[in-house]
């Protein structure tokens, strides 16, 4: 099993955070967790830096084994490693066909950042998509297969979300083909800077 769980978002204050932790650490009944990361930048309440520097605190005290973040764009990772000389392993994203931010990710490649695609299926709005849906076709997999397939063709960690048994087998089942350059060419012109389903992390400033 690898555990990961995230700092919420009204817990950026050290001492808050360091509270947080325990409370996660108390309900998962464990020492170490694998990775912890913060859940988002909240760039309005201006503490993000100071949850970094909590967590890296963590990690040296042997608390967590990795510490990345989640929602971030160029201009917090930029700030957080700026500030503090550490760089987050992971940075969990909005990423899927629709959205593919393609200059965050070559700002990750460029920092060796790895990064972890949510709502991967753009929400089960791709689901549809006749795009997909013909090369799904090709293949002989269903549309979610092929998403998913894109996801680890382009080097992305991808959890697609589902509480169903039979869904969750066909997820895994996506290491028996491969998508050819003309299937990725036709996936890379579905991306729209309108593609996103969540809020953006830019402005985003829900407390939790």
């Amino acid at each position: 099993m690898f555990i990961t769980s995230k700092l919420r978002n009204g817990a950026h204050q050290r001492d808050a955070a360091l509270r947080a932790f325990g409370e996660t650490m108390d309900k998962l009944g464990i020492d170490q967790i694998d990775l912890f990361l913060i859940h988002w930048p909240v760039p309005g309440q201006g503490k993000y830096v100071e949850a970094w520097k909590t967590l890296i605190e963590l990690r040296q005290a042997g608390r967590t084994r990795s510490i990345g973040v989640s929602n971030f764009n160029r201009d917090h990772l930029e700030r957080i490693i700026g500030e503090t000389g550490v760089t987050p392993v992971v940075n969990q994203i909005e990423l899927h066909p629709r959205f593919q931010q393609r200059g965050l990710r070559e700002f990750h490649l460029e920092h060796d950042i790895r990064i972890e695609s949510w709502s991967p299926l753009g929400s089960g709005r791709l689901l549809s998509d006749p795009v997909i849906a013909g090369i799904a076709r090709k293949h002989g997999k269903s549309a979610a297969q092929t998403i998913i397939r894109w996801h680890l063709q382009q080097g992305l960690i991808v959890i697609p979300k589902s509480v169903h048994q039979d869904r969750i087998v066909a997820n895994f089942d996506v290491f028996d083909f491969e998508l050819d350059a003309q299937d990725l060419e036709l996936i890379r012109g579905l991306d729209s800077p309108d593609g996103r389903t969540g809020p953006d992390p830019a402005t985003a400033a829900f407390l939790f």
